[in-house]
């Protein structure tokens, strides 16, 4: 199964907060679009891209981990993440549900639950819709995307 493409319904879930609270789409979308990123702390394109996930400014991102809670917590600390983090247990059943193959996989999420964003890897138009502005000069050297 390829990831899910915008237009589609996102996939309604519940998943524990890594603080052991509970997070349930739906419920969230009441408040407005909602960002799902999914990661492995282990990937390098995820490393690079959530420190401008943190700087993008976007209060209603979720990080989605698919590593134990203790690898999670040493991933954020490491890079300085301060995400609010849902865990996707083995055999991450909503990376599943949201055919997420490659990491980071991120969805915008419109209020009425339709995906309007789904992309993979790091992309700088990506990033920019999620900061609701240009987050990169043209002169900066980083590229447009890398694969995840």
């Amino acid at each position: 199964m390829k990831q899910l493409p915008a237009g589609l319904p996102a996939p309604d879930f519940e998943l524990p907060t890594l603080d052991g609270g509970a997070f349930h789409l739906s419920q969230a979308l009441s408040g407005g679009p909602v960002v799902l990123a999914f990661y492995k702390a282990a990937c390098p394109t995820c490393q690079f891209t959530f420190p401008y996930l943190q700087k993008s400014g976007n209060s209603r991102i979720w990080a989605i981990s698919q590593d134990e809670p203790e690898e999670t917590r040493a991933f954020l600390k490491h890079f300085g993440i301060a995400l609010p983090v849902l865990i996707d247990p083995h055999p991450y059943e909503v990376s599943r549900e949201y055919g997420v193959e490659y990491v980071p996989a991120v969805f915008i999420i419109g209020q009425d639950g339709v995906i309007r964003t789904s992309d993979y890897g790091f992309s700088k138009d990506t990033l920019s819709k999620i900061a609701g502005h240009e987050m990169f000069p043209s002169d900066d050297g980083i590229p447009a995307t890398r694969p995840g």
